[in-house]
């Protein structure tokens, strides 16, 4: 699946949510993606949660500082979300996790524009190339189904 993330040029690949009062951490590479899940899973860790944009869907794509409640976080006070309107978002069930399989997921153009107004902050929906977006969903979602398929899973 790695592969499949990087085999377009130009791809945007991050994970969803930092750890709180860290920067968001970047991928650059099949490689250094594998790396970083292999580590989570020797962590414990169930998932991988990544958001990837490539330079032809447009929109914005860029870690958004968000506030936590230190109250309820142990005194830490935030963290960075990778998010937009068209921003894909790639959920990898770990070898060792339960619960979710692995899925592709995007919002749709029609329901971009449905909650606009209610998330002024990921900017316009007309800024995103929805054709793009939409090649790209369906091209990742085609080689997880491989991929499922190949290891027994579907």
């Amino acid at each position: 699946m790695a592969e499949a993330i990087f085999a377009k040029p130009g791809a945007a690949v991050a994970e969803v949510y930092s750890e709180a009062e860290r920067e968001t951490l970047h991928f650059h590479s099949p490689a250094e993606l594998c790396a970083y899940a292999a580590r989570l899973e020797a962590e414990g860790a169930s998932d991988v949660l990544l958001a990837v944009h490539y330079p032809d869907m447009a929109g914005h794509f860029a870690p958004r500082r968000i506030a936590l409640d230190p109250a309820q976080c142990g005194g830490l006070t935030y963290r960075y979300v990778c998010e937009g309107w068209g921003v894909i978002r790639v959920y990898l069930r770990l070898s060792s996790g339960k619960g979710l399989d692995s899925h592709v997921s995007v919002n749709s153009q029609k329901r971009a524009e449905k909650w606009q107004r209610h998330y002024p902050e990921f900017g316009p929906t007309d800024a995103w190339d929805w054709a793009a977006v939409g090649r790209h969903e369906r091209r990742l979602i085609r080689v997880l189904k491989k991929v499922a398929a190949q290891e027994g899973l579907s």
